[in-house]
């Protein structure tokens, strides 16, 4: 059995920021996928609404993404596979970060995944077959900043996301991009159909590499 670990924001946890609830567990596209994937692979789902990539959030600090990392790593691992589906919070007007910070927060996550392997104890615990797990990026989706998220988000917001998609595109494999996908009205969260496609991307990118 593989195993996988997604960590990542509100879109992986499943948030309807609208209503302030979860959506329904069997629209979230992290169970979607578990379903469609079926029994040879489980999946761990760890996303958590505003997460960040970085350490930026000053009041709310559960909120930053390096901080808890290793220890939600290590409670699941041994793991083949990793999922980091994060960068639209970081994107936000308020913390005014350059899409170089942000890449490098990115980055990070496999740096400190490398960190660890390198360290005997942990490689031999933590890490299966001696092995790092293959690494993927699911990166920051589409959003309204024109209308309805034009009080969190902005037009450099935006072109901040497309530098990133860049860097990645050119710079790291098992990078998984998706755009233009149905949100709800706040323009932030995926909407139902939204679940289904990331699920469907993923799927698809995931098993073409086994093959």
């Amino acid at each position: 059995m593989k195993k996988i670990l997604i960590y990542g924001d509100s879109n992986v946890w499943g948030d309807n920021f609208l209503t302030g609830q979860r959506i329904p567990d069997e629209k979230q596209w992290v169970n979607i996928l578990r379903k469609d994937l079926g029994p040879n692979y489980l999946i761990f789902q760890e996303g958590l609404p505003a997460r960040l990539a970085g350490n930026d959030e000053k009041e709310k600090k559960h909120k930053n993404g390096k901080d808890s990392f290793l220890a939600i790593f290590r409670t699941n691992a041994p793991l083949d596979i990793l999922v980091i589906a994060l960068g639209t919070n970081d994107l936000q007007i308020k913390y005014n970060k350059s899409s170089e910070s942000i890449i490098n927060d990115l980055l990070w996550y496999t740096n400190i995944i490398k960190e660890s392997f390198a360290d005997l104890e942990d490689r031999q615990k933590y890490f299966v077959n001696n092995r790092l797990p293959q690494i993927y990026y699911l990166l920051p989706p589409n959003f309204d900043y024109q209308n309805n998220a034009k009080d969190v988000l902005n037009a450099e917001s935006e072109q901040k996301r497309q530098e990133i998609i860049k860097y990645f595109q050119k710079n790291v494999a098992n990078s998984i991009i998706v755009d233009n996908l149905p949100l709800f009205n706040d323009g932030i969260h995926l909407n139902y159909e939204g679940h289904q496609k990331v699920a469907d991307i993923v799927k698809e990118v995931l098993v073409s590499n086994e093959k």
